[in-house]
């Protein structure tokens, strides 16, 4: 049997989880305003930054989402003519998601205000060094639990 958690261990992670389900709610409706849902932003802006658009398969895995359930947020997207898919260059069985003019001028419009929650509901709060400490750790543990 695993030692116990301590007070601050039990306390950190009690803070973790709530902090992060109170950003994903204020997250939730900030993105609602602009029709989309936290998981489409999400495909949207890493589509804003891949301009050639990027295979499902990596996208599904940079964004921790089953194939099965970006498939479906894909399509959705793709109905609301904000991403268009194609047979990858090379690959006849790979699919690549690309952003549409629309779907750029949809998460530009989210930009905004998601950045302006972000700051007020996180980054505001923290002292100069934390937000990179607090990234260093997370990034270890997203490591660790992709490699399980």
């Amino acid at each position: 049997m695993t030692d116990a958690l301590d007070e601050n261990e039990l306390g950190a992670y009690f803070a973790l989880v709530a902090a992060g389900d109170l950003i994903q709610r204020a997250v939730t409706t900030q993105l609602g305003e602009h029709g989309l849902s936290p998981l489409q932003f999400s495909v949207l802006a890493r589509l804003l930054d891949a301009p050639a658009g990027l295979r499902m398969s990596e996208l599904a895995d940079v964004l921790v989402v089953s194939r099965s359930g970006l498939t479906y947020q894909i399509t959705q997207l793709e109905k609301s003519g904000l991403v268009e898919r194609a047979s990858s260059p090379g690959d006849d069985r790979g699919v690549v998601a690309t952003l549409t003019a629309t779907g750029r001028d949809r998460v530009l419009g989210a930009f905004p205000g998601h950045v302006a929650l972000v700051r007020e509901n996180f980054l505001d709060f923290l002292q100069p060094g934390e937000a990179d400490a607090i990234r260093v750790a997370l990034e270890r543990v997203v490591e660790s639990l992709r490699g399980a």
